[in-house]
């Protein structure tokens, strides 16, 4: 009897140790789905004849975040949008794990169908535009403004407009590319936070230690987290 329970205890035990994988992905499935559909997008803009976006400048981003699904709702005259997505920073082996931020937006009309489903890519140019979302509650004005970047082959006018910028913001819609302004009519309020909420309990640290190159236990991450960050090092691995 008491070999048949010690025989039970240890095939528990083994069960129990082999479904742990699981449990640890399970734990996180919102993360890993964000991880996954902006790694897709990556791919999407680097195997894509057609996608428009310079390499030129991805090359010289310091971080780079997308916003794979947005949700809009209207209200009276006024249209928000919300949406949750990865930002990775370049270091000096390639970029940093994915930092889970989230968004809020809105304003007057709407550039999307209703039914459309799009995402947002920003570019961020310098450290400085990287540090001035370290906090939450950061509205894109100013100095923190994205400009909408640039479509295929760069032109010297273009390259003199662009001097300076921090933010290059573009959508992705219908497999389609096209740079926007944050701060003109449907964009004319935009929020960008860390969504810490995820990052401190997956990486014991807060979305900007991990921007920060902040060394995080990988082996523990569930399957799936390091996606976006794999589809930066395959893609747009080139020194800063």
């Amino acid at each position: 009897m008491q070999r048949t329970e010690v025989r039970l205890s240890t095939i528990f035990s083994l069960v129990l140790l082999l479904s742990m994988p699981a449990f640890a992905q399970n734990k996180f499935p919102k993360a890993v789905e964000r991880s996954g559909d902006a790694a897709r997008i990556v791919e999407l803009l680097a195997v894509g004849p057609d996608s428009g976006l310079p390499k030129e400048l991805i090359d010289k981003a310091v971080a780079v975040g997308i916003f794979p699904r947005i949700e809009k709702e209207s209200a009276l005259f006024m249209q928000t949008s919300g949406g949750y997505g990865v930002i990775s920073a370049r270091v000096e082996n390639g970029w940093t794990m994915p930092a889970f931020y989230q968004f809020a937006g809105g304003g007057y009309g709407n550039p999307f169908a209703k039914n459309e489903m799009y995402g947002i890519i920003l570019l961020f140019m310098s450290k400085d535009a990287v540090a001035a979302f370290e906090k939450g509650g950061v509205k894109l004005k100013g100095e923190k403004k994205a400009i909408a970047g640039p479509i295929g082959t760069i032109t010297d006018e273009q390259k003199r407009a662009l001097e300076g910028a921090n933010i290059l913001a573009y959508a992705y819609y219908n497999g389609k590319l096209k740079g926007i302004n944050f701060g003109d009519s449907f964009w004319k309020n935009f929020m960008l936070d860390p969504d810490n909420k995820i990052n401190t309990p997956l990486y014991g640290v807060k979305g900007r230690e991990v921007l920060a190159g902040k060394k995080v236990n990988t082996e523990s991450l569930p399957a799936g987290i390091p996606a976006y960050q794999e589809a930066l090092q395959k893609y747009f691995n080139a020194a800063k």
